[in-house]
């Protein structure tokens, strides 16, 4: 089985090749702001349109600090810096991300106000009522132990905070197969169905839990992001070779199937803290 660390630091999409894309469109290195990263670093289905969903579905407000938990290289929390105000700690478990986007975020200049560390988003170690606002974006399918998980989200939540995130959902036709298929190659241990996922979070005391199926959105999408991965054919092989290029594509193709037939599909909840 592949480990989350091995999954992301082999990952296609990364800090230098994010770099080299905003590079090849013309700009400067000492030119590059948050807007040109914005084009490429936004690893997560639909982009900034899909944040901003997010960003109105929870009453996000300039001023605001917003916990981005699994952060990956920083997408998200430096969009929502520069583009709605508010400060961002993004937490995520592999180190090498955490690295990258702390680099991509000093290049365009909001390290003072937006902030990474390494850490575990089933222990959240970051005190209690610390945050207004906390999100994520298709990372939570990585976490088995999504009480503790959750439990974490609702304590680092002030009164009346809320968090909202997008990820997969399994559907009940997503047979045991396709489940050890997705643990072996997406470090993705416990897939959830949408329901359960809102019963996980009433579970750990969020109210008025709001649910939204994304899967048929994203069928178009995910067809959209094999074809873009598999334009990063030279640039990956050149990072990590032939083999794991070859083997992160036909494992896409699989996923790209799943979704498309109904077996896994996708989407965003929403949940308050009173």
């Amino acid at each position: 089985m592949i480990s989350l660390q091995t999954f992301y630091d082999e990952h296609p999409i990364n800090a230098s090749e994010i770099i080299e894309k905003v590079e090849a469109d013309g700009i400067a290195p000492d030119q590059i702001r948050p807007e040109h990263l914005s084009r490429h670093d936004q690893d997560h289905y639909g982009g900034t349109a899909a944040t901003d969903m997010l960003v109105a579905a929870l009453r996000i407000m300039p001023g605001m600090r917003v916990l981005d938990i699994c952060s990956g290289l920083g997408g998200t929390s430096r969009y929502l810096a520069y583009r709605h105000g508010v400060s961002v700690h993004g937490i995520d478990l592999t180190e090498s991300r955490v690295l990258g986007a702390q680099r991509l975020t000093e290049m365009v200049g909001l390290g003072d106000r937006v902030t990474f560390s390494v850490g575990d988003a089933t222990r959240l170690d970051l005190g209690e009522a610390r945050f207004d606002r906390a999100i994520s974006q298709e990372a939570f399918l990585h976490i088995a132990d999504r009480e503790s998980l959750f439990a974490g989200c609702f304590r680092v939540l002030k009164p009346g905070g809320a968090l909202g995130f997008t990820d997969w959902t399994a559907t009940e036709t997503l047979g045991p197969d396709a489940r050890a298929f997705f643990a072996e190659t997406f470090a993705a241990p416990k897939l959830v169905s949408l329901f359960d996922y809102v019963e996980l979070m009433k579970g750990a005391g969020f109210v008025d839990v709001q649910a939204t199926d994304l899967s048929a959105e994203w069928r178009g999408i995910l067809v959209e992001r094999l074809e873009m991965f598999r334009s990063l054919e030279r640039e990956t092989v050149a990072r990590f070779g032939r083999e794991r290029f070859d083997t992160y594509i036909r494992n896409y193709e699989f996923f790209v199937e799943a979704i498309g037939s109904g077996v896994l599909g996708g989407g965003r909840l929403i949940g308050w803290k009173r």
